[in-house]
């Protein structure tokens, strides 16, 4: 049986981890893109001061979402924000049974770059350039960490086409011509 692919986005904030997502679904027909920031997105009219909530039904969703895909469609899945102790904690018994390999890449970035691209953002949320020091500070004391396994790039040093073509390399995929490329949108 042949095996099927989660590749996993997470990184740094403003790292590129949905403009990379969005980027790798585009030439990756029939696989799917499981978005956790459109779940997180339908809480925002709320104005929660306690995000926590949100983000543990965010994620609770994403993997409901994603053992769905597993049980029911046998797809290829990107998944942004989720570590892969995360996912095999929760899919465990689902990766085994319909043979999943997972692929995990953690996206770094240089502080100027965080801070011009948070500005770039359409509502920018995260006041980076109040927040930090130094760019060792900035990798140092990010909210998220690579963990053993993941693939480390620095999309400061790299294009976006550049970051996608590592991950594709890495989990042995070429870019193909998606029918549907245009409706796959950037969030940010």
């Amino acid at each position: 049986m042949k095996k099927r692919k989660i590749v996993l986005i997470s990184g740094l904030i403003t790292a590129g981890k949905t403009t990379t997502s969005h980027e790798l679904a585009k030439v990756l027909p029939n696989w799917i893109f499981i978005d956790v920031w459109k779940i997180k997105e339908m809480f925002e009219p709320l104005g929660l001061k306690d995000r926590s909530v949100m983000i543990k039904i965010s994620k609770s969703s994403m993997i409901h979402i994603t053992r769905e895909v597993l049980r029911k469609m046998q797809r290829n899945i990107i998944l942004q924000e989720a570590k892969p102790a995360f996912v095999k904690r929760h899919l465990r018994n689902d990766l085994k049974k319909y043979n999943y390999e997972i692929y995990s890449f953690f996206l770094v970035n240089n502080l100027d770059d965080a801070i011009r691209r948070d500005k770039q953002r359409e509502k920018p949320t995260m006041n980076i350039g109040k927040r930090a020091g130094s760019d060792k500070e900035w990798i140092e004391k990010g909210r998220t960490k690579p963990v053993k396994g993941d693939v480390i790039i620095n999309t400061s040093e790299h294009s976006i086409k550049e970051v996608r073509n590592i991950i594709l390399k890495t989990i042995r995929e070429k870019p193909k011509k998606h029918p549907y490329a245009r409706a796959i949108r950037r969030s940010w």
